[in-house]
């Protein structure tokens, strides 16, 4: 009850609690000053240790016989949280110690007579719970010390110095991998051999009094001897040993010094051979087929040789001294000089180009250069140099220079080639996938056998459609691969883009129904732009299917045509994955992908967009995409301009591109009696046209190679010949060959039909060369076909047979 003094410690804590830690906060604050931890880090569990040990007071007092209550989570938590923000165990230990004392002093206050067992069971508490922070401080510190271990260990093993340890006895305790890696040996090889025996014999004398100065304690600063590898040669190493007697054990680092040694070796030659060429210089320089120089410690010249006075006109008089810079072109003087002054501050050689006049006053591309004299104790004493004529070598260089840039030049022509070439084959791709997509999605509906008539009717038309879109994309390539190019061309006339929505939309809706996604139209009808229908139809297409191949199962995708002032507006709206703010500026852009794993998992070449900019560009359009994040859909909108010219009829719908049949069928030549030999290694090609010639009246013979079709021709003796053209073996240009080879009572001169994939012209110049009497490109037009056999029945007879 307010304004009650409290009568137990446990009464005290429920009653004074915020007014002790207050205290308590202020006392130990300043012990924290140079964490710099706010009041929060300061209090952390101290009210769940506050809790714990009033509910240990009201024990104490309830059953003052039974065992004193455990604080272990607070105060473990209280020691985790202070080793993590840097403190250490005393800090944590007077902690406590001042928590205990703000206690006392709040009962003192509150003029509160503690009992000695309160006192026993507060202290007890206050001293388990120090024990429990302490614990994460005393791991640390096994941890510290375990990591130091394996830190010195690592040390050891990762040296680039030769470490090891021996001992007294004179052999090896411990060598690091470093040690093993220079000599070749294996540990067990080192550790039972006296290190004696890997010692030169040269050496060993001095290595045995180095080992006897070690073993009085002395250390080894620095000592060189050899050490056998395992490869039997001698490397040089310098040792630097600390003795421990005590443990009758000697510390020792190495670094293999054998190439210093060589260096050395090398440099004692080469100092010699300068002294004695020096004394031979002035007897060879005035007959060295180079011009020669030597100046003084200040730079000036002191010599030259008689190439240079012959080659520039110069004289002693004008030459040596500084007057040598006089016969330097002026447009390289300067940078001359600075090479040459700062060469000679720095006593460090230099080598320069640069123009000189001849005798003659014509300037001649020369090479200069100059190495720093020394004396034999170091002391410099100028420059010797020399100087050659390398016109006819500058000029071999810039030919050379235009001949590596034209060959860049051709290289990255043939780079930039060969990546067109690679673009449009995989446009080539892209493009055949579109009318596939709306022909295999109707084939598996009509599979299943639930579509009414009507809708197998319309499944058809799709189908026949897709399918000639296809036979003309492939008429189209040279179109397509003008994409790249920026020659691309477009069948303008005025577009009814509902009509082109709705042959667009026809296309996707299978996919769309198999996976469950809500496709939604809206379209104004009036909307007529100028363009080409086929490629609008591509444009969106291609925004649809890519909406439904983003868009997950259960989602939907909106398909809005407006007109806007004098524009018309179609946008697709999904809820798919979305488009990242970092992807977006790049969604357009050939080849460029979201992400790598998407695309496996979906297919797709990254053109598709790409493809849309270029179309709808090339129609006056503008394209853009947006998207507020992943998981966020997204949002295309296509900006076409509005067409000026009125459709004379609204209500007709647009001639389809290509043109499809009317629906009463032209009717098809008869080949009643005509005997035809199809050769194609196609089983399935070889079925159709079989089904379509017999349903004509033809007598069909089929073959599925070239051999085996050169059998049932001379068997059979057809009376028009229809050959593949792409075949595995023989070719249809080589079967044609062996064709014509024949005689004529055995079939020889039959009147014969290519039929290939091959479209180009070339492609049919090259089948009439080759023997056939026509050619007709896939896909397969049956009339066009049966027309082509009736006529070649009919004008070409074969012989009558024996």
């Amino acid at each position: 009850m307010k304004g009650r003094s409290p009568s137990s410690l446990a009464e005290l804590l429920d009653t004074d609690r915020e007014a002790l830690m207050a205290d308590w906060v202020a006392r130990v604050a300043p012990l924290f000053k140079t964490l710099r931890l706010s009041r929060e880090q300061i209090i952390d569990a101290l009210p769940a240790f506050l809790d714990e040990l009033h509910a240990a007071l009201v024990h104490a007092e309830e059953e003052p016989h039974s065992a004193p209550l455990q604080h272990s989570e607070a105060a473990g938590a209280h020691g985790r949280q202070r080793l993590r923000l840097g403190a250490d165990v005393t800090l944590v230990a007077r902690e406590y110690a001042l928590l205990h004392d703000c206690i006392l002093a709040r009962a003192e206050l509150a003029d509160l007579d503690v009992p000695l067992s309160q006192l026993r069971v507060l202290g007890t508490s206050i001293d388990e719970a120090l024990a429990l922070a302490a614990v994460p401080f005393a791991l640390d510190s096994a941890e510290r010390h375990h990591a130091e271990a394996e830190e010195r260990e690592r040390f050891f093993q990762l040296s680039p110095d030769m470490f090891s340890v021996a001992g007294m006895d004179g052999y090896f305790k411990r060598v690091n991998t470093y040690f093993v890696h220079v000599l070749g040996w294996s540990e067990l090889e080192l550790y039972e051999r006296p290190l004696m025996e890997f010692v030169h014999p040269d050496d060993q004398e001095s290595t045995r009094a180095e080992m006897t100065r070690l073993s009085r304690g002395i250390p080894t600063l620095r000592f060189e001897n050899r050490f056998r590898a395992r490869d039997g040669h001698y490397r040089w190493l310098a040792w630097a040993s600390r003795p421990v007697p005590e443990l009758g054990l000697i510390y020792a680092a190495a670094r293999d010094i054998t190439e210093q040694k060589a260096v050395a070796h090398e440099r004692e030659r080469l100092l010699e051979a300068v002294r004695e060429s020096e004394a031979r210089f002035r007897n060879m320089a005035d007959h060295a087929p180079v011009m020669l120089w030597v100046t003084d410690m200040q730079g000036a010249t002191t010599y030259m040789n008689r190439g240079w006075y012959a080659f520039t006109g110069q004289t002693e008089a004008t030459g040596l001294g500084f007057g040598w810079l006089d016969a330097i072109h002026p447009d390289d003087l300067e940078r001359t000089r600075r090479t040459f002054v700062d060469s000679s501050l720095d006593r460090r050689p230099f080598r320069l180009d640069y123009r000189l006049r001849g005798a003659d006053g014509q300037y001649r591309w020369a090479v200069d250069t100059g190495s720093p004299r020394f004396d034999t104790e170091g002391q410099f004493l100028g420059y010797i140099g020399s100087v050659i004529d390398i016109s006819d070598r500058k000029k071999a260089e810039m030919e050379r220079e235009a001949l590596l840039s034209r060959e860049s030049a051709a290289r990255k022509e043939a780079e930039e080639a060969n990546q067109l070439k690679d673009e449009f084959l995989a446009t080539v791709s892209h493009e055949l996938r579109t009318p596939l997509t709306a022909i295999l999605g109707w084939v598996q509906l009509l599979r299943t056998g639930h579509l009414p008539e009507s809708r197998r009717e319309r499944a058809l038309e799709t189908m026949e459609r897709n399918a000639r879109a296809q036979g003309q994309l492939i008429e189209d390539l040279l179109d397509v691969s003008r994409i790249v190019s920026g020659k691309l061309k477009l069948d303008v006339a005025p577009v009814d883009l509902s009509t082109v929505v709705q042959q667009a939309l026809e296309s996707v809706r299978p996919a769309a129904d198999a996976r469950g996604i809500q496709v939604q139209a809206t379209v104004d009808t009036s909307s007529s732009v100028m363009g080409d229908t086929h490629r609008l139809q591509q444009v969106v297409w291609n925004l649809l299917s890519n909406a439904v191949k983003f868009t997950p199962r259960g989602g939907y995708v909106r398909l809005v045509v407006a007109r806007r002032d004098s524009s018309v507006e179609l946008t697709v709206e999904d809820t798919g994955q979305g488009i990242s703010a970092a992807f977006l500026p790049h969604v357009f852009e050939r080849f460029r992908q979201a992400d790598s794993g998407t695309t496996r998992k979906t297919g797709g070449l990254g053109l598709g967009l790409s493809i849309v900019r270029h179309i709808v560009e090339m129609h006056g359009g503008t394209v853009s995409a947006a998207s507020e994040g992943e998981g966020r859909g997204a949002t295309f909108t296509v900006r076409l301009p509005l067409s000026v010219t009125q459709r004379r009829d609204p209500a007709m719908p647009p001639s389809p591109r290509p043109p499809v049949p009317g629906r009463v069928p032209t009717p098809l030549p008869e080949l009643g009696g005509v005997r035809v030999l199809v050769v194609d290694d196609e089983e399935d090609a070889r079925e159709l046209l079989r089904t379509l010639l017999e349903d004509s009246g033809a007598h069909v013979a089929t073959a599925g190679s070239a051999a085996e079709g050169l059998q049932v021709l001379q068997a059979e003796r057809p009376d028009v010949l229809v050959s593949d053209i792409g075949m595995p073996g023989t070719d249809g240009y080589g079967f044609i060959e062996q064709v014509r080879a024949l005689p004529d009572e055995r079939g020889g001169r039959v009147p014969a039909v290519a039929i290939t994939a091959y479209a180009r012209s070339e492609d049919r110049t090259r089948v009439l060369r080759a023997g056939f009497q026509s050619h007709v490109p896939k896909p397969v037009e049956p009339g066009e076909l049966l027309a082509v056999l009736a006529s070649l029945a009919g004008r070409y007879q074969t012989p009558p047979k024996a």
